[in-house]
């Protein structure tokens, strides 16, 4: 499982909103291509695992709000070869 499709699973109710949505029609009707024995939905300039892609429909349609998809993206745990550093923002004293 990818962190996308952990992050469908950790959205209550998402899946079903997808699969009402006609995520699996809209996923049928996109360019792919094959990379390594893994295929990636083509989304504008990038490649897009199957449930990135989805995500970006749901966001496209509405289906899910950005600050869930924040926080369900916020609770992955990261693999263990990467470290999360924090970022300062502040732009110094002005």
């Amino acid at each position: 499982m990818d962190r996308y499709d952990s992050i469908i699973a950790a959205v209550p109710g998402l899946a079903q909103k997808l699969e009402r949505a006609g995520v699996d029609d809209w996923l049928a009707k996109q360019r792919r291509q094959e990379v390594d024995g893994r295929t990636f939905y083509v989304l504008g300039d990038r490649f897009a695992s199957k449930a990135e892609a989805m995500l970006t429909f749901a966001s496209e349609r509405g289906l899910v709000a950005d600050e869930d998809l924040r926080k369900a993206s916020a609770a992955q745990v990261l693999p263990s070869d990467v470290e999360g550093v924090e970022i300062d923002s502040h732009k110094g004293d002005e």
